[in-house]
């Protein structure tokens, strides 16, 4: 019986061990192909926030050029009413100027006068506001053309930068695609904990490593050297052992052998 549970007890601690080993070497493998999605990346550079730059000022520009076109129509609309106002203005005019012709006193001939001096200042106040609405729309004129022909270089330099983008997408996007289905699959076998931890440090790691190997008894993130019982610890797979200097995972040799391309 007692044999028995020594067997038990070996047992657990060997499924421990296997355990540890394969998540360090799952994170190693993680690193790895994060890191060459990180270069796919990199290759594809500023394209993309320069196409989605570009999209957003195409937008802008025909958002603008649209309201510039419904203001040319409010002033076209505006000049006519104006227009219908002068000629109701004039008819009046007219029509006071024939009742002057048979008035019966002075005080309905002053009257009469004062609205056809009123419908006078009505149309020199419609002929201004015309004028004034014509200059404003010869000046959204110029600034549609300025804003069409800048739409049309945005629309030309849009159109050279997603051909770019595509090509570069369509030259990486299998090996991308590949290195996202095993990044995932890593991801799997490490523990929520661990993982949130790994992206973590990546994160805030300039060149975006979290598991590196060790380097001539130091840190290969950041060249620290690494005591001889904190070596000894990574080595026997016993426990995640992490860099006291910079927190990144540490992982041994032999983890980094076993990592395949």
């Amino acid at each position: 019986m007692a044999e028995k549970e020594a067997k038990n007890t070996v047992l657990t601690e060997e499924q421990v061990e296997v355990s540890i080993e394969q998540k360090l070497e799952a994170l190693y493998t993680l690193q790895q192909v994060d890191s060459k999605i990180d270069k796919i990346r990199a290759y594809r550079g500023e394209l993309p926030l320069e196409v989605q730059d570009l999209e957003d000022e195409v937008a802008g520009l025909e958002t603008r050029i649209n309201n510039f076109k419904e203001e040319t129509k409010k002033h076209a609309t505006d000049i006519a009413n104006y227009k219908i106002k002068i000629q109701e203005a004039e008819a009046l005019i007219k029509k006071y100027e024939d009742q002057q012709n048979n008035v019966r006193n002075n005080r309905e001939y002053d009257s009469i006068s004062k609205e056809i001096e009123y419908q006078q200042l009505d149309i020199q106040l419609s002929e201004k506001r015309i004028r004034e609405a014509n200059a404003k729309s010869e000046e959204i004129a110029t600034k549609i053309e300025a804003a069409q022909q800048r739409l049309e270089e945005r629309k030309a330099d849009l159109t050279s930068k997603k051909e770019e983008l595509q090509s570069i997408i369509e030259d990486t996007q299998k090996e991308e695609e590949a290195l996202l289905k095993r990044s995932a699959e890593c991801e799997g076998v490490i523990e929520d904990r661990l993982l949130v931890a790994y992206k973590r440090i990546r994160k805030n790691a300039r060149n975006g490593l979290a598991v590196v190997g060790i380097a001539r008894d130091a840190c290969g993130g950041c060249f620290n050297k690494i005591p001889p019982q904190h070596q000894l610890d990574i080595c026997t797979h016993k426990k995640i052992i992490v860099c006291e200097y910079c927190g990144r995972i540490l992982v041994d040799r032999d983890i980094i052998n076993k990592y395949q391309e």
